[in-house]
């Protein structure tokens, strides 16, 4: 295609021509929901537009020279080319990728201005846009846009929403479309569900289907209590063509979702007695999962299933998922008998994480939750440690960590603490001591010289020496010990022991950098001070005690916030590395109320991989029952045992900070019809409160637009947002004492039926077991047209 110049130049060169083909949804298919899923964000830094290849496309990288001569350095240039699916029949549609091709490296011909590219198309019947952004030698640039129409003869249109509650009704909108010359007999329409439901329909039209018409029919399914994924496929014919399509569709339980259980360490020959409670949960809704770790890898592994499915919309969420890849990497290189393909998909997952979180680099060049100046000192320090551990297992922009280290020594008071930068409700920390010593911490732990430090040293050791705060006293002892004034970390590793309680966490610990609470700030300060006492061997019962409280903190892989969540498997990795034992044969099995539940877990003396019981569901019914582990031969491992289910009445905490409430603007809606569901957040404090988070429950039926909630950003009504499948999480740096936040979130009545939220819930990130919930919306969606006389 020829791309026209444009009037214009530039005041540097360019790096590469762009080119993408992407979809536009014309008329009806404006509200098809069965495209590629996928999780969307939006920051104000975050790069808008930017293809996000599905994963039955390929990803390569390809050179050329940028400018003429034997010593012409190579520049080299993603490139993704949409393939077809192997074994793909005509008339089989199931692929409904959205971008088709994105390469910013294209050459056109230096006479014509031309150039050919290759990609294939996927199921798609619409007009895909085709984007060209190009560039002269001369500095001109150029641009242009046409669409590319993908179509067959005859084919299918299926409007289905991604994911619903159960007991919704679907009015499921099936329209046949004729785009022939001629009439085609009348068409039929056959409808399976398969899964968690099953059943079949069929039906046909008396008439015949005209040139280039179109003709709709509607197909009611409730859904039933069943819990789960379905497979819904339409086939219909009319005249002698074909066309199926296929969607899935996600069922999740009614209810207000709860999360209950144990965890802790198993010895070898022993067993593990705890009594649990069942309360009276949503038919169905009850999951079970038992694990056991024989080594750090099944923690890294729980604790990434676990937080992948959390909200990732700020840097530092981000880091919660690809730090424990980082991790896993660094495993990898010490350690044999890990699954090859557990470790490129992770290295792959660590890639992608990688690239998220540069994109949060503040032009000042510190880090900040959105990449916004001023970039925030103790986040920056963080993301500072988390690079350097990174550079050790793959590729890493150098330029990038000096660029943002000599940022962060920019910010030395002059006083022996760093300066504090803070734009409007900016917070993460107001305890200037736990933010020095964090800071001085994640320098030395990133190799910056000691004597570039020797005043902030000083005073930290100063303020560590009268600190009653635990968490300082034990960023202290990590720093000192770094500097090499070891006599002095063993005085404040002596303070720690003595504050060591009998369930082996730290007393008094009252702050942490991010301000968190409850739990996760036990977990951070323990953490901390376990990695100090694993700096000196007579601390060996002070760690094993504190591990064996990280053991008991676990929740299914996961210890709280992203900082205690990092900082707990930082020290469990430590420990395996200084105090791993060797491994021996063995078997666990699990009891309930003394009946033995399947067959025996075993492991051998070179396991990596979590353990995972067999399934509790059908055993555990409301009430009081005895869960016993008993493990024959083997040795000493953590476990954790997870009760999810969705309960009838929510349990919102009286300690939380927030109250939310969710109400929309009309209950009734026909198909196309825009709404307004208005989210009001009430700090219920007198001060300000720190990065709290608001989950929005959108009905089955209808999709949230997006272009709405990029301006809401743009307003200052929310610093960013994220959407999850049928929730909007919405973020916020702070909220000032007993304000009221009022956010209205514009959706569109997508599909016909009835449709309940998921439930809706408010709380602050670094306290997130204090949560404020309440009811899912319910709307009804009626069809926009009536629909055509059926017969069976």
């Amino acid at each position: 295609m020829r791309v026209r110049e444009e009037i214009g130049r530039v005041e540097g060169p360019r790096d590469v021509n762009l080119f993408q083909v992407e979809p536009t949804v014309l008329d009806e298919r404006h509200f098809t929901t069965g495209r590629a899923e996928r999780h969307q964000k939006t920051s104000p830094t975050l790069p808008e537009g930017l293809p996000i290849p599905d994963s039955d496309g390929q990803i390569s990288m390809h050179g050329y020279s940028l400018a003429v001569g034997a010593t012409s350095p190579s520049v080299y240039v993603r490139e993704y080319s949409h393939k077809v699916r192997p074994g793909r029949q005509p008339g089989d549609r199931n692929d409904f990728t959205e971008t088709l091709y994105w390469n910013s490296g294209v050459r056109t011909d230096a006479k014509t201005g031309e150039a050919k590219v290759k990609f294939a198309l996927s199921d798609n019947v619409t007009t895909f846009r085709v984007s060209a952004d190009a560039f002269s030698e001369s500095g001109g640039i150029g641009s242009t846009s046409l669409g590319l129409q993908s179509q067959q003869p005859f084919y299918t249109e299926a409007k289905l929403p991604l994911e619903v509650t159960a007991g919704d009704k679907i009015l499921i909108p099936v329209n046949f479309v004729n785009t022939t010359d001629g009439a085609l007999s009348s068409p039929v329409a056959t409808i399976d569900i398969k899964g968690q439901m099953t059943q079949s329909s069929f039906k046909k039209f008396d008439a015949a289907l005209g040139a280039g018409e179109r003709a709709r029919l509607i197909e009611t399914l409730t859904i039933g209590d069943k819990i789960g994924d379905s497979t819904i496929t339409v086939s219909t014919k009319a005249g002698d063509f074909r066309d199926k399509v296929t969607r899935n569709l996600k069922v999740t339980s009614n209810g207000f979702p709860r999360e209950q259980g144990f965890a802790g360490i198993i010895e070898g020959g022993k067993s593990v007695v705890k009594t649990i409670n069942v309360p009276s949960f949503v038919p169905g809704s009850l999951t079970v999962k038992g694990v056991a770790y024989p080594s750090p890898l099944g923690n890294l592994t729980e604790a990434l299933q676990r937080l992948i499915q959390e909200p990732s919309g700020c840097f530092e969420q981000t880091s919660s998922t690809s730090y424990p890849l980082t991790m896993a990497q660094q495993y990898f290189l010490t350690h044999q008998n890990v699954d090859a393909k557990f470790v490129e998909d992770s290295r792959k997952k660590l890639d992608a994480g990688y690239k998220l979180l540069v994109s949060f680099w503040c032009p000042d060049r510190g880090y900040e939750w959105f990449g916004e100046n001023p970039g925030h000192e103790a986040l920056t320090a963080f993301g500072l440690m988390h690079f350097n551990d990174m550079k050790k297992v793959r590729e890493v922009d150098n330029d990038m960590i000096a660029t943002t280290q000599t940022w962060l020594m920019k910010q030395k008071d002059g006083q022996g603490g760093f300066n504090r930068k803070r734009r409007s409700l900016h917070t993460w920390v107001e305890d200037k001591e736990c933010s020095d010593g964090y800071i001085v911490w994640a320098l030395l732990e990133c190799g910056q010289p000691v004597a570039s430090l020797k005043d902030e040293i000083a005073r930290l050791k100063k303020q560590a020496e009268s600190s009653k705060n635990s968490y300082v006293v034990a960023l202290a002892a990590n720093a000192l010990y770094l500097a090499g004034d070891k006599a002095a970390a063993k005085t404040l590793m002596d303070r720690l022991a003595a504050k060591q309680k009998t369930d082996g966490s730290v007393d008094g610990i009252t702050q942490s950098i991010v301000g968190s609470g409850g739990e996760a700030l036990q977990v951070e300060g323990t953490s901390l001070a376990t990695l100090a006492w694993l700096r000196d061997n007579a601390y060996a019962g002070n760690v094993s005690k504190s591990i064996k409280f990280l053991a008991d903190s676990c929740k299914a892989g996961r210890y709280g916030s992203t900082q205690a969540t990092v900082l707990a498997l930082r020290s469990v990795l430590e420990y395996d590395k200084n105090c791993a034992k060797k491994r021996e044969f063995g078997t666990i099995s699990i009891f309930v109320d003394d009946k033995q539940v399947g067959e025996p877990v075993a492991f051998s003396d070179t396991a990596q991989d979590a353990l995972t019981f067999p399934n509790l569901v059908d055993s555990l019914t409301p009430g009081e029952h005895k869960v016993e582990l008993r493990m024959n031969g083997g040795n000493t491992m953590p476990y954790s045992v997870a009760l999810n289910y969705s309960a009838l009445t929510p349990q919102s905490s009286e300690e939380c900070a927030v109250d939310i409430s969710v109400k929309m603007s009309d209950t009734k809606l026909s198909e196309g019809e825009a709404a307004e569901a208005l989210v009001t957040v009430e700090n219920k404090t007198k001060g300000l409160i720190p990065n709290p988070v608001a989950i929005v429950g959108v009905p089955g039926g209808m999709e949230v637009r997006h272009d709405q909630l990029k301006e809401l950003v743009k307003k200052g009504k929310i610093d960013a947002y994220e959407v999850r499948g049928r929730e909007v999480v919405l973020y916020w740096r702070g909220i000032a004492g007993n304000a009221i936040m009022e956010v209205p979130v514009s959706l569109i009545a997508a599909v016909p039926g009835t449709y309940t939220a998921p439930a809706s819930r408010a709380y602050l990130y670094y306290t997130d077991e204090h949560k404020c919930w309440i009811d899912g919306a319910k709307v009804e969606i009626a069809p926009k047209v009536q629909v055509a006389e059926l017969t069976k």
